[in-house]
């Protein structure tokens, strides 16, 4: 069954086996291997399963980053910590113009009169919640939520601010060469989530992936892929762990709430077309 941690761990594995080495983000920035995999984990939610997957992971000698939110549902010391000890990367999961817009209650984007004050805001609040990350642990790379509802996206600080000011050497959306690094990720509880995503999608190269037979739906796809020596030699991968559960209540809870946010997802894209 997909979207178990038993299908999880078969999925990592194998990937082993077919000789790939796994990094942090910060990992790959600094020592961009020609063969390797960043595995990146977006704790939107359920913090306690990202405590399993990283033990998971540390159990098979696999360190990878963690993209925490500076919300409740995300945002566990207890956790990070915990995660940060077993030698996995910390990171800052930022969403501050959404924050920003809601709190000062604006719907529109480029057209608001105060756009750029909003920025100048979720700036200030993007530090803010960057320095108290940094108290807890060593924070060297950050990574956007995007959220589907939200007419703002999340870089738009980046336009007027550099988070290398700030002693960040790496977004994934900015500072990853999508020409040479083959993304996978796990967004709408499917890996060819990107026709129902309205943020976490690679436009500009995702025909070109299609063209090159490398669109899958389920992880067993995937793992078939790997033992063919069909995958690129570098990948970005993108977990959510509360996805990954072999908790049977749980699995259909998040198999149907997810089912309907697709839908919901679809319905935005096609509504901007």
């Amino acid at each position: 069954m997909d979207f178990t941690l038993f299908t999880y761990k078969n999925f990592l594995t194998t990937l082993q086996m077919q000789g790939f080495l796994f990094y942090t983000f910060k990992e790959f920035i600094r020592t961009k291997p020609e063969r390797g995999i960043v595995l990146r984990h977006d704790v939107d939610l359920s913090p306690k399963n990202s405590l399993r997957t990283a033990e998971l992971e540390y159990e098979l000698g696999i360190k990878g980053t963690y993209y925490f939110r500076s919300v409740p549902e995300s945002w566990d010391e207890v956790i990070i910590l915990k995660i940060h000890e077993m030698g996995h990367e910390i990171g800052y999961h930022y969403e501050n113009m959404d924050t920003i817009s809601s709190k000062f209650g604006v719907r529109s984007s480029k057209s608001d009169k105060n756009y750029d004050e909003i920025i100048d805001f979720a700036y200030k609040d993007f530090c803010d919640n960057l320095q108290k990350l940094r108290k807890l642990v060593p924070v060297s790379t950050i990574c956007m939520h995007g959220s589907p509802k939200s007419k703002f996206d999340n870089k738009t600080i980046w336009t007027k601010y550099s988070y290398y000011d700030l002693g960040i050497i790496g977004e994934p959306y900015f500072d990853i060469d999508f020409s040479s690094v083959f993304y996978l990720t796990d967004t709408g509880r499917r890996w060819d989530g990107y026709k129902v995503s309205v943020r976490d999608k690679i436009p500009i190269h995702q025909e070109r992936w299609k063209k090159e037979g490398l669109t899958f739906h389920t992880t067993s796809e995937i793992i078939h892929a790997a033992k063919e020596g069909r995958l690129p030699g570098q990948i970005m991968i993108t977990v959510h762990p509360q996805r990954w559960t072999n908790t049977p209540a749980l699995w259909v809870k998040e198999f149907l709430l997810q089912k309907s946010k697709n839908i919901i997802k679809f319905l935005l894209i096609n509504i901007k077309r």
